[in-house]
């Protein structure tokens, strides 16, 4: 990625990070039961702040696409359009200005090569897309953790609690590591295949001639 980065707790607040780095993993006691039971209510705390931060920094990050692709949207609208015009322009006022039209469209081309080969357009949108996607399971695993604490544990053995919270716990883990590796695949195949492409395109254009070679008939 578009690569994943997370924020990092700082004093009383966040501070964002341009690396999905993670938190630091929690000091863990498990000298008592209530100790342990605490250990465990810190691992909850520590993967719900996981998800969080991974969410705060897709929506950043879609915020700082969405932006550029509309930047160059726009940028690109406006040459093809000038490009076209010029030349009725010229046509009509018979001024020889035709062959600035094919600088604004050539222009133009290259904005939308720029957008393509960066991906602004449809990383905002995976962005979004693993956003809503850990949303919705930090919201699945809340809920599924309020169940355990109103679920009457009376008699059961603390083992078999702590496991059955520890399961909920490592559930949300895995499933943020899939989203995140998820999205990053396929950045990294947009990536590929759009460097590909510029290679491709870039082997098609005529090598240039060297000085003093006659030129092909």
């Amino acid at each position: 990625m578009t690569g994943s980065t997370a924020a990092a707790e700082s004093g009383g607040g966040r501070a964002r990070r341009r690396d999905l780095r993670g938190r630091a993993f929690p000091a863990l006691t498990t000298g008592t039961s209530a100790e342990r039971l605490k250990s465990v209510e810190s691992l909850r705390v520590w993967v719900e702040q996981e998800a969080e931060d991974a969410m705060d920094w897709y929506l950043e990050d879609k915020r700082l696409k969405r932006l550029g692709s509309r930047v160059i949207r726009g940028v690109m609208i406006v040459l093809a359009t000038t490009g076209t015009v010029i030349p009725l322009v010229g046509a009509a006022t018979d001024a020889d200005i035709q062959s600035w039209g094919y600088v604004f469209l050539a222009a133009a081309a290259g904005c939308k090569g720029f957008d393509y080969f960066f991906g602004l357009s449809t990383a905002w949108m995976r962005d979004i897309t693993a956003a809503q996607a850990l949303h919705g399971e930090l919201n699945e695993f809340r809920l599924a953790w309020s169940a355990e604490l109103l679920r009457d544990s009376t008699g059961e053995p603390e083992q078999a609690v702590i496991e059955r919270r520890m399961s909920l716990i490592g559930g949300l883990v895995g499933k943020i590591r899939g989203h995140l590796e998820s999205e990053t695949a396929d950045w990294s195949t947009e990536f590929r295949a759009g460097l590909q492409q510029f290679q491709d395109q870039s082997a098609a254009l005529p090598a240039p001639r060297e000085a003093g070679a006659p030129a092909e008939r």
